[in-house]
């Protein structure tokens, strides 16, 4: 008789005994993943920029330019930074250690930007300028808090001064209701080829920005200098032009020295005019003004403020949720216990995506629970429904969790319970229905371009992670361990062979251990990438299909090999075998296989060690007796 695992479909389940578990789970596991019905070593980690001293990343973001290009910011303590390509640089400076923020991308016909609120201020930053960014806090128009932009409008909670209210700006008409246009403005010293400066919209307002730059001036005919959104200002004629939307900086060379005047046309906005920065309404609210709801029923704070597939605002607490709905024409809304079953642990704690809000529900803290919100297979409603049932989320604490999403899984960055830190992450994928367990220190992160970054929970570092092999130079700590396995039959049991199917890096070996009846694991043999099983005559390039649907990690990563081999075992009589995978070296490896070959089965017995503890007395008390009572 043989047992075959052919495929690896099912992930973790550790919530029920692990005899009764799918054939191909593993009962417990780290650092590996379930992928293309394989179980897979994950990638290490490497850090991106110099790593800091002693804390935490407490804010990571991802903003966008104009043309789709992305922008990373990190808080590091007291500095919200911004990465350049090379080097993390300041944004916002003076901030309160360890504070969190949230963040909002919001695009416009004035450009691409990214609005950053905390209980520290209330700030813009033009990503095509993100070291120029535009204090905007004014507490008669506006508010701190944690905020979302959502149809040109900013919804803002977590005020200091009312923790259950919703509030709503201005809706951004984006038209010369908040535009401004000039012309001919003139610009500097006449008869040069350079000119620098600074428009003179700046002087009118602090929050002012501008876009839309056209510098004009004549050499031997008009040159012209049009604005690419970016910061780039690009002449007809070979000049070369810059412009700091933020500041209203400029500086244009011409192609040759000019004759003539020299002017700029533009557009400059105020975001708290307005704006999406602009909380305030009319005596008698106008369509498109600013709004404010109490959700006090509990009288717990907002967390969070998810989008449904419906369109409707799911406001989280801690114990029951609010939905609210704005009528079209923006004068009427439903504001309305949605549940009071259901509740975050943090306001970090949830997600929103294609399939649904996914969240993780602790209004019973002992019970903790993932659920998605997401429309009613046969209606229009959004109802909860729980995930990953097979899975015990109350292994792990939540108060700092951290959800985003990365490649096809939801991430949940959380802690074991006791630790003071986080140090995992639950890769869930709602597809597959798989949950895998990843064993890396991490706060907050962020995917950018297929590779995810996380912000430690240690230390004031962005890490990498899922690239390359190895953990900072060190091998990647990693085990599996496959359930415990009765081959369908409670008789004892014995296998003369177990064999494995996969693929290694030359550079990696993975120890087999094997335990039978819970009597303690025994190195049972090696998976050597350098063993005369591996086939080096098919290499496989990691990303193609043959080993994932995509490369994972982003970075270009050596070849692995496929082998298939065999050990060959001495076992006792048992009635369940269970088996440890343990990587030893650096490089790829997965499995797609286990077969327990030639298993001969014996008398429907109890194992040997459990023998001597039958025939207990009717107290419980004493065991082995020469004759039962």
């Amino acid at each position: 008789m043989d047992s075959n695992i052919n495929a690896f479909v099912a992930g973790c389940h550790n919530l029920i005994d692990p005899e009764n578990t799918p054939k191909d789970s593993a009962q417990d596991s780290s650092n590996f993943v379930t992928i293309d019905g394989k179980i897979s070593l994950v990638g290490g980690r490497s850090s991106l920029g110099t790593e800091g001293t002693t804390g935490k990343i407490t804010g990571q973001h991802l903003g966008y330019k104009v043309d789709g290009s992305q922008i990373q910011y990190a808080k590091f303590g007291t500095v919200l930074k911004y990465w350049d390509g090379s080097a993390w640089q300041d944004c916002i400076t003076g901030l309160t250690e360890d504070l969190e923020m949230s963040f909002a991308n919001y695009s416009s016909l004035a450009g691409a930007f990214t609005y950053v609120n905390s209980p520290d201020g209330y700030w813009k930053i033009i990503n095509a300028n993100p070291g120029s960014p535009i204090n905007v806090y004014n507490a008669s128009i506006n508010f701190k808090g944690y905020i979302l932009i959502d149809k040109g409008r900013t919804l803002l909670w977590n005020r200091d001064k009312d923790k259950t209210g919703i509030y709503g700006s201005y809706i951004d008409k984006q038209n010369s209701t908040v535009y401004t246009a000039v012309t001919a403005e003139a610009i500097g010293a006449l008869g040069s080829a350079t000119y620098t400066g600074t428009l003179a919209f700046k002087a009118g307002g602090s929050t002012r920005a501008c876009f839309g730059v056209v510098i004009k001036g004549n050499t031997t005919t008009l040159e012209t200098f049009t604005d690419n959104y970016l910061g780039v200002l690009t002449s007809d004629k070979g000049g070369t032009g810059t412009i700091n939307y933020a500041t209203g900086a400029y500086s244009v060379t011409f192609s040759a020295v000019t004759t003539g005047a020299v002017t700029a046309d533009y557009q400059w906005e105020n975001c708290n005019s307005k704006g999406v920065t602009d909380f305030t309404k009319s005596a008698t609210r106008l369509a498109g003004e600013g709004f404010q709801f109490p959700q006090d029923d509990g009288g717990d704070a907002i967390l969070n403020v998810f989008i449904g597939q419906d369109g409707e605002y799911y406001s989280m607490k801690s114990h029951s949720a609010y939905q609210l709905s704005v009528d079209a024409d923006d004068l009427n809304a439903t504001n309305k216990v949605y549940r009071k079953d259901i509740g975050l642990p943090n306001w970090k704690a949830g997600l929103v995506t294609e399939k649904g809000i996914i969240f993780l529900n602790t209004s019973n803290p002992t019970k903790p629970k993932m659920v998605i919100l997401q429309k009613n297979e046969t209606g229009t409603t959004v109802e909860p429904y729980t995930l990953f049932q097979h899975f015990k989320f109350e292994n792990y604490n939540y108060d700092d969790a951290y959800f985003t999403s990365f490649d096809r899984w939801v991430m949940v960055l959380c802690k074991n319970v006791g630790s003071l830190n986080n140090d995992t992450i639950l890769m869930c994928n709602y597809s597959a229905k798989t949950v895998d367990i990843v064993n890396y220190n991490a706060f907050t992160a962020v995917q950018n371009n297929g590779i995810i970054y996380i912000g430690d929970s240690l230390s004031k570092s962005v890490y990498q992670i899922f690239s390359g092999y190895d953990d900072m130079g060190l091998p990647l700590e990693a085990f599996w361990t496959s359930k415990d396995e009765l081959y369908g039959a409670e008789r004892l049991k014995k296998t003369r062979r177990l064999r494995f199917k996969g693929n290694i890096d030359p550079d990696q070996s993975v120890e087999v251990y094997v335990d039978y009846d819970s009597a303690g694991f025994s190195l049972a043999g090696t998976i050597s990438g350098k063993g005369d099983y591996v086939n080096y005559q098919t290499p496989a390039t990691i990303g193609s299909p043959l080993i994932g649907e995509q490369q994972v990690g982003g970075d270009d990563i050596a070849q692995s090999y496929p082998f298939f081999m065999e050990m060959k075992l001495k076992t006792p009589k048992f009635r369940k075998r269970t088996v440890k995978l343990l990587p030893k070296g650096i490089g790829y490896f997965d499995l797609d296989t286990i077969i327990d070959y030639d298993i001969l089965t014996f008398e429907n017995r109890i194992p040997r060690s459990y023998r001597e503890k039958q025939n207990v007395s009717l107290n419980g008390l004493q065991n082995n007796l020469d004759n039962p009572q």
